[in-house]
């Protein structure tokens, strides 16, 4: 899917001139009115809506649609928050606590794919809190089907600081924890299998891919 889109799109240009938000985002910055929508991309365990309905309401749910996010690349490497463990559940070994991050990088090979959201100011405060540390910068995107490529940019969350609050945030040699990475496999099987492949094709575990990896653990659906 990513191939083909690339192929329509006659550049792939980063979306620079759009304006990114520093956590902890402000409703005020985000929204100019009430009814305004920002577009924003889950691409971890918010692919999977029923780990998603913990923080989105049902309006935003319902948006949901899967996409490609040109310009980044996501990476296993955010240290799983005290709330994060309480959700998710403690492991043995402190390097199994690997959490998705995405970052920006502007290159043409990079892609991801996620699902957009159309959010509202009252699905913001549970995602700050789930978010923690995380920056909302904009990248452009495709549909992941759409016979008609319309790029448009939405946000993605990405951890720019090493720490935060007293405690780290990223850690490049650090191992996706079992459970949070079950439940991102889930949510892209979910879509499809094609759509689980991507997932796999474009997450990189200490800097190999997924689908690369000699951990098998890590194929968990």
């Amino acid at each position: 899917m990513a191939g083909k889109a690339l192929s329509n799109l006659s550049s792939l240009c980063t979306a620079w001139d759009a304006v990114e938000y520093r956590y902890p985002w402000r409703v005020d910055e985000l929204f100019a009115s009430p009814s305004d929508r920002l577009s924003l991309i889950g691409y971890g365990s918010l692919m999977n809506l029923a780990s998603a309905r913990r923080s989105l309401n049902a309006e935003c749910l319902a948006s949901a649609q899967p996409v490609v996010v040109f310009g980044a690349r996501r990476v296993y490497e955010y240290v799983m928050s005290p709330t994060g463990r309480r959700v998710y559940g403690e492991v043995e070994g402190e390097q199994r606590f690997g959490v998705l991050n995405a970052q920006a990088t502007g290159d043409r090979a990079d892609w991801f794919n996620g699902m957009m959201f159309q959010i509202g100011a009252d699905d913001i405060p549970a995602l700050l809190s789930r978010e923690s540390a995380y920056d909302l910068l904009p990248a452009w995107t495709l549909a992941w089907e759409d016979d008609t490529p319309r790029p448009q940019i939405a946000y993605f969350f990405s951890c720019r600081q090493k720490t935060f609050a007293g405690r780290q945030t990223i850690d490049s040699q650090i191992l996706p924890h079992p459970r949070y990475h079950e439940i991102c496999e889930s949510g892209c099987l979910a879509i499809s299998h094609e759509f689980l492949h991507a997932f796999r094709t474009t997450t990189w575990v200490r800097q190999s891919r997924l689908i690369d990896s000699a951990d098998r653990s890590l194929v968990t659906v």
